[in-house]
């Protein structure tokens, strides 16, 4: 009996149990279908990668497409969709492809989301994918690649150019020759000068530069070119102008220096220093053969490097002459300075310059006499910048058109 007690409790459990699981598959299935009124969710593959390189008012995107061979088409649109753009996928191979394609769109900063579906609709988790556009705000920022300075000769010219910019691939130079017509020229970043030959003095300059903003751009961009002139005025060839030492001049000078070191185109090395002799302390004159005649326009002068830049002239003329038959004149610390000039003058020389308050240890002036073409100068030194008698300064260099 007691048996038959513990089998009816067994089998009441057991249906209880039943009854349990049954009620609680109802309630899975009733919270799993709340998830699925508008049917499953299917994902596909999304992009493996997204590579996106800048043009001009325009990018390129490069879609690393997955193996599914579901997917058909991509979407790429930003956050409020003002930008939508729809591609298809035709794969060139069987597998792992890669998509390419342009987007015109204006210049800025962007964030697309990038979605890959198949043809039902389905699509892939959203790839985020930043972007900037570079357009005429960018290229109205580019500066040409600057030229430093130019040392125009008679038959060429010589330009300096200034660092790079970063993002400079190269520099283009246009230039005018001596017959009219344009030359050109790829000026690498570095190049530091550049040599024009047979230019046109005065002729036409162009300089452009040419940028990539980032290593991915597949444009490259022009800045607005930089439009001067050549130089009219050119350097007399060193080389051709020789020492006269006429009567009275100064001597080669002492402490090694030569008048030759004034005409050999460096300022590095050498100089000229006055020795004690009347004839070398200011006032002074130091006489030159340019070797041909010419329009001198500018003459400089380059202070001794690292000393004695007040020993360079404060008050100086320059004297020209064609004729060197009569041209000697009195030793100008025997006379005063208005009778060395009235005897120069009545012997044919020419004063084409005269400056009186010079304060500058090195420089350049320009000469307003060029009408007239004159082979023979003299340079005559009348006191210093520092008041002191001696002089002492470098390079000499002549100015012609």
């Amino acid at each position: 009996m007691k048996k038959i007690a513990e089998i009816n409790r067994m089998t009441w459990l057991s249906a209880l149990m039943m009854a349990f699981v049954v009620l609680s598959c109802g309630t899975i299935k009733e919270t799993y279908d709340e998830f699925t009124l508008e049917g499953e969710t299917i994902y596909i593959g999304k992009a493996d990668s997204v590579m996106v390189g800048e043009g001009y008012n325009k990018l390129r995107f490069w879609v690393a497409v997955n193996a599914d061979p579901k997917i058909t088409k991509g979407i790429l649109k930003n956050n409020d969709e003002s930008i939508f753009y729809e591609f298809e996928v035709n794969r060139s191979k069987s597998g792992k492809d890669t998509i390419s394609f342009d987007l015109e769109i204006d210049e800025g900063e962007y964030t697309f989301g990038l979605f890959l579906m198949d043809d039902k609709g389905n699509q892939s988790v959203r790839v985020e994918v930043p972007a900037t556009v570079y357009g005429e705000k960018y290229k109205s920022g580019l500066i040409n690649r600057a030229i430093r300075n130019v040392d125009a000769f008679e038959n060429e010219a010589v330009l300096y150019w200034a660092s790079p910019s970063e993002s400079i691939l190269e520099t283009v130079l246009i230039y005018e020759d001596q017959d009219g017509n344009m030359q050109e020229m790829l000026i690498a970043n570095e190049v530091t000068e550049s040599t024009l030959e047979n230019y046109k003095r005065g002729g036409a300059l162009r300089v452009k530069s040419i940028y990539r903003p980032t290593p991915t751009a597949f444009e490259d961009f022009e800045a607005n070119p930089f439009v001067s002139t050549l130089p009219e005025e050119y350097i007399l060839d060193k080389s051709s102008i020789s020492v006269l030492r006429l009567a009275g001049d100064a001597s080669d000078g002492c402490y090694g220096s030569t008048y030759e070191r004034l005409f050999d185109g460096t300022v590095s090395t050498g100089f000229w220093h006055s020795c004690s002799t009347p004839s070398d302390l200011y006032p002074w004159v130091m006489s030159f053969d340019l070797g041909s005649a010419q329009s001198v326009t500018k003459f400089g002068l380059d202070e001794r490097q690292g000393c004695c830049g007040e020993r360079s002239p404060g008050e100086y003329q320059i004297w020209a002459t064609n004729d060197l038959g009569n041209a000697t004149t009195s030793d100008i610390d025997e006379v005063s300075l208005e009778e060395w000039e009235a005897e120069a003058t009545s012997k044919g020389w020419v004063k084409i310059l005269d400056v009186t308050n010079n304060t500058q240890k090195s420089f350049q002036q320009s000469i307003q006499e060029t009408e007239t073409k004159y082979r023979y100068v003299r340079l005559v030194g009348i006191s210093s910048i520092g008041g002191g008698s001696e002089a002492n300064f470098n390079e000499l260099t002549f100015w012609g058109k």
